[in-house]
């Protein structure tokens, strides 16, 4: 059974999360999520005037999310958080508009000591289930758990 994400449900960086649904799970494995960029969040008024887009850290903080959801997951780590090591071969691509739904991808590629090593890939769809998808944002990101 997947897990439900409602509204009031922060289970990654509290208001601050950028996953709506995960769509699959496999466990120390991947995770499929979905966000929709609704149009009335803070960070668009600024960015950018007239033309308000997701701004590329925020779509890497989106990631980030997915990754640390999938060790909270196949880890048994709730309660835990995470924090950015590295993030490297960053590349951006499709602009992310308001009322554009994001498509989540994160593979578990490393476990090495305390790190975690993942690529990922976000795209832009159509729909949920859209065969028609344009990549906003591949990377590959490496995390480890804070304070323990």
């Amino acid at each position: 059974m997947l897990p439900e994400i409602d509204e009031g449900d922060w289970r990654v960086l509290g208001p601050f999360s950028f996953i709506d649904r995960i769509a699959e799970v496999k466990k120390n494995e991947s995770l499929t999520a979905f966000y929709t960029l609704k149009g009335s969040e803070e960070f668009l008024k600024d960015h950018f005037e007239g033309f308000p887009v997701m701004p590329g850290v925020l779509l890497l903080e989106t990631l980030i999310q997915a990754a640390s959801e999938l060790l909270i997951l196949s880890e048994n780590r709730r309660g835990d958080f995470f924090r950015l090591v590295s993030a490297e071969e960053v590349k951006f691509g499709q602009f992310i508009r308001p009322e554009s739904e994001l498509k989540i991808f994160v593979r578990l590629l490393k476990k090495e000591d305390r790190f975690r090593s993942f690529e990922g890939r976000i795209d832009w769809v159509n729909g949920l289930e859209s065969s028609l998808s344009k990549k906003a944002l591949t990377a590959h990101v490496t995390l480890e758990p804070v304070g323990k």
